[in-house]
Parts: C-alpha cells; structure tokens; sequence
C-alpha cells in the first residue's frame, strides 16, 4: 500500500514499487508497461480532479490475487465519480470534432481485464484487475482489453 498526496509529481512514488513488485513476480516487460500506462492514467485522473490541489491523498493497494492475476485498488475521498459510467470516446471522428476528455479511461479499459468502481464511505475505490503471463511464457500476454 502506498499513500500520498494527490500531487502529480508523486506518480513516480506510485508507480516505480508497483513496477518493481511486478518484474520481481516474473511478468515480462510488455504487462508491466501495460500495468504502468493504465496505473499512470487513473492516478493523474484523480490528481487532477478528485481535490482541489493539493487537499487530499490518494492510496494505491496492490497484491496478486492467483494465477497471475493482479489486483490494483486505487483509493481516495476526492468528490464522487463512477469513471466505469463515461461513454467511450468517439475515435473515428476527426480530432478537431472530438470532445475533449476520456481518451485516458478508454486506455484504462483496454488495459485492464476487469475496471469496478465503488462508494465506500467518502470513498471512491477504482478496482483494476490485469491478467498477466509470466515471463517463461515469450512475452505472449493473455491481455484480454474490456469492450
């Protein structure tokens, strides 16, 4: 578990552990990268919108739940927000007619195997799940993206 102020300049606090717990359980590079970009957007999301600057923490839990699949619970008090609730983005569109916003969530969801949202209390808790192949495995990854 790690916690700390919802400040971007502590994502590397959060995410450098992780990674190093992750290559240390044998994942090949490609699922640790992928692991990074998805832990990297949630975190800069809540950084930038959950608080005012600089009033709040953000806890990030991690554990492998069995065969190597990871668990990643991404904690804080910020104001409500179910991300699971954004629609996908509309990515045919020419990028001057697209809306700003919810390009990071989408790359979260092709990311992650399983992404839950709760309320517990006054918090949010964004549940992502990754299912990953060991490094014996030729870098081939189970990945299997939420539609």
């Amino acid at each position: 578990m790690i916690k700390l102020p919802a400040l971007l300049s502590n994502l590397e606090k959060w995410i450098t552990p992780i990674s190093e717990f992750l290559k240390g359980d044998g994942l090949c590079k490609q699922n640790v990268t992928h692991i990074e970009l998805a832990l990297e957007e949630a975190l800069v999301n809540v950084c930038r919108y959950a608080y005012q600057p600089g009033q709040g923490d953000i806890e990030v839990r991690y554990q492998v739940l069995d065969n190597h699949r990871y668990l990643i619970e991404i904690v804080d008090s910020g104001v409500p927000f179910d991300v699971c609730t954004l629609p996908t983005p509309e990515l045919k569109a020419c990028i001057s007619e697209r809306k700003v916003g919810g390009l990071g969530v989408h790359i979260i969801r092709k990311m992650a195997d399983e992404m839950t949202y709760r309320r517990e209390g006054d918090c949010n808790i964004l549940r992502l799940i990754f299912q990953a192949a060991p490094k014996q495995n030729d870098g081939v990854t189970p990945f299997q993206p939420c539609a």
